[in-house]
C-alpha cells in the first residue's frame, strides 16, 4: 500500500511538472482591442494611465485623423473634430495626413502632421501636442523648408523630455523616389528651432533587396509603367525610458543602431562627430515600427513574417505570428500594465504598394499581447 501511495505521489508530481513546463512554454495570445471595417489605423500610443490613441492613415477611408480607443473597443475622435480634419483656407489648424503618434510622460499627446506641399497655400509639416487631460492644444512646431527635402516623408519620431527635443525620422517618400535622403530632423522645444542632421548616414540605409510578404514582392507601378520595389531606409525610431539612448534603423535592413540622446541635442556637434557616436545594438527583422522596453529589449514588428517579436543583443524571438491578424504589423506601443499594443493595417495590399491593385481585406486591427506579468 505504501508503494502504491508513493507511486501516486510521484505521478502527481510529474504531472505538475509537465503542466508547469507547458504553461511556461505557452506563448501569450493576441487580443483584438479594436477593429476597423473601412478606416485604416496608422500608429498607436498609450498614455501613462493606459489610455490608447491611434492615428488614421490617409490610405484608408477617413475624415478624422486621430482617435482614442475606449475600454470597450470603440474609437472616438480626439481631441476635437476641428483639429483632426484637413486644414482649411489659410489656417494651420488641422492635420493633412499623419502616421506618427506618441504620448509623453507629462500626458501630452503628440501627433506629426506630414503636411501637404500640393495644397494652396502649401501646408508645412508640423508637430502638434495636446494635453490629454484637458484636450487643450499645448504645442505646435511647424517645420520650415530648410530642414526638409522635396521628397521628405516624416512619420516616426521620439519625444525626449530630458533633453527637451523631438527627433523625427525622415525616410524620404517610402524609398520610392531615388536617390533616398534619409535624415534626422530635430526640434528644440525650448526655442522651436529645428535642424536636419546625419543626412544619408550609413546607418540609415536599407539593403538592396525587396520586401517579400506571403511570397510576393512589395512593388509600385509608376505612371510610365515602370515597376519599382521599394527598399525602405530609416524609419523605426524609439527612445529608452531613461531618455539616454535613441534607437533607430532602416525598415528594409536588419540592424538596430543607437546614439546618445544628449549627442543629438548638442548643436555644436557636426555630422561626422555624431556619426562616430552611433553604435550597433542588435539584429532585427525588416521592421516598420519598434519600441524600447525598460531593460533595453526592443519590441519590433516583423512585416515579412506577419509577426511581432522582441530583440536583444542575444537575438530575436517571435512573440506572435498570424497571417490574418498581423498582416503588415505597423506601429507598436507599450502600456503601463505590461501589454504590447500593435497596429496591423495591410499596407502591402494597397494599390500604392501592390502595382495599383488594391486587394485590401478589412477589417484592420489594433491588437495587444501580454509581455510581462
Amino acid at each position: 500500500m505504501k508503494n502504491i501511495s508513493m507511486a501516486i505521489i510521484a505521478t502527481m508530481g510529474l504531472l505538475q511538472f509537465i503542466n508547469s513546463a507547458a504553461n511556461a512554454q505557452k506563448k501569450p495570445e493576441l487580443q483584438i482591442v479594436s477593429s476597423f471595417p473601412s478606416e485604416r489605423p496608422g500608429n498607436v500610443a498609450v498614455s501613462p494611465e493606459g489610455r490608447v490613441f491611434v492615428t488614421m492613415s490617409a490610405l484608408g477611408e477617413t475624415k478624422y485623423m486621430v482617435k482614442e480607443i475606449l475600454a470597450n473597443g470603440t474609437a472616438v475622435n480626439f481631441p476635437d473634430t476641428s483639429w483632426i480634419m484637413k486644414p482649411k483656407g489659410q489656417s494651420l489648424r488641422g492635420i493633412n495626413s499623419t502616421i506618427g503618434i506618441q504620448v509623453s510622460s507629462d500626458n501630452i499627446l503628440w501627433v506629426l502632421d506630414m503636411g501637404n506641399k500640393n495644397a494652396s497655400p502649401k501646408q508645412a509639416p508640423k508637430l502638434i501636442g495636446w494635453d490629454i487631460k484637458t484636450r487643450k492644444l499645448a504645442h505646435v512646431y511647424p517645420l520650415p523648408d530648410a530642414v526638409l527635402r522635396p521628397t521628405s516623408f516624416l512619420q516616426d519620431f521620439v519625444i525626449d523630455l530630458k533633453n527637451q527635443q523631438a527627433v523625427i525620422a525622415d525616410m524620404s517618400i517610402d524609398g520610392l523616389v531615388l536617390p533616398p535622403v534619409p535624415a534626422f530632423v530635430v526640434i528644440d522645444f525650448k526655442t522651436g528651432y529645428s535642424r536636419r542632421i546625419l543626412e544619408n548616414d550609413a546607418s540609415f540605409q536599407s539593403l538592396n533587396e525587396p520586401v517579400i510578404i506571403d511570397g510576393q514582392k512589395v512593388s509600385h507601378t509608376y505612371p510610365d509603367g515602370s515597376v519599382y520595389e521599394p527598399k525602405y531606409p530609416l524609419n523605426p525610431i524609439s527612445i529608452d525610458p531613461e531618455m539616454k539612448w535613441i534607437y533607430f534603423g532602416a525598415m528594409g535592413a536588419h540592424q538596430i543602431f543607437r546614439i546618445p540622446a544628449a549627442a543629438v541635442a548638442n548643436e555644436r556637434l557636426a555630422d561626422k562627430d555624431l556619426s562616430k557616436a552611433i553604435e550597433f545594438y542588435a539584429e532585427k527583422p525588416k521592421t516598420d515600427g519598434f519600441k524600447v522596453g525598460s531593460k533595453g529589449e526592443v519590441y519590433v514588428t516583423d512585416i515579412e513574417n506577419n509577426a511581432v517579436g522582441v530583440v536583444t543583443p542575444k537575438g530575436y524571438t517571435i512573440l506572435a505570428q498570424d497571417k490574418t491578424l498581423l498582416s503588415w504589423p505597423d506601429g507598436v506601443a507599450l502600456s503601463p500594465d505590461g501589454y504590447l499594443y500593435i497596429v496591423a493595417n495591410q499596407l502591402h495590399h494597397t494599390g500604392w504598394l501592390n502595382n495599383n491593385k488594391d486587394v485590401s481585406n478589412p477589417p484592420y486591427y489594433v491588437l495587444k499581447i501580454k509581455i510581462n506579468k
